[in-house]
């Protein structure tokens, strides 16, 4: 297990490298930013309301399903490298997969934060209807 997470985090820097190379320096900051605020805006996000939270309970379990994806991305990189596969072809192709998994669980932490910012708040209870407490009224049923 160890020897995973160490070809885990080797490929983890070399990606970000492969990234900064193919989109700059500025674009590969706006690629890691926008996949880390849509992950946080659609989990923290949804703090900012009192009603939010139940408007879009999905986004509180992103964060989690983009690791759970990353790592069975990366699981399957390293079997396919294991099954002898060229190294510069495989690093490539999983690049773009990793980089389409970032930006959709990105996309849907966006989502669904808007989804809960124009969600409608419970309606207040109306306090000209009364109803009478429990103990006004005895109830003896009995056969």
């Amino acid at each position: 297990m160890g020897a995973f997470f160490a070809s885990l985090f080797d490929e983890m820097g070399m990606r970000r490298c492969r990234l900064r190379a193919a989109l700059g320096d500025r674009g590969q900051s706006v690629a890691e930013f926008l996949v880390m605020s849509g992950l946080l805006i659609g989990s923290l996000g949804l703090f900012v309301r009192d009603w939010m939270p139940a408007a879009a309970p999905w986004g509180f379990a992103l964060p989690f399903v983009y690791v759970a994806g990353y790592l069975l991305i990366d699981a399957r990189r390293q079997a396919s490298l294991a099954r002898g596969a060229a190294p510069e072809k495989v690093s490539s192709g999983y690049d773009w997969i990793v980089l389409l998994w970032s930006l959709g669980c990105a996309l849907a932490g966006a989502a669904a934060f808007v989804v809960a910012w124009t969600a409608e708040p419970p309606p207040a209870p109306d306090p000209n209807e009364w109803t009478p407490p429990e103990t006004a009224v005895p109830i003896d049923i009995g056969p």
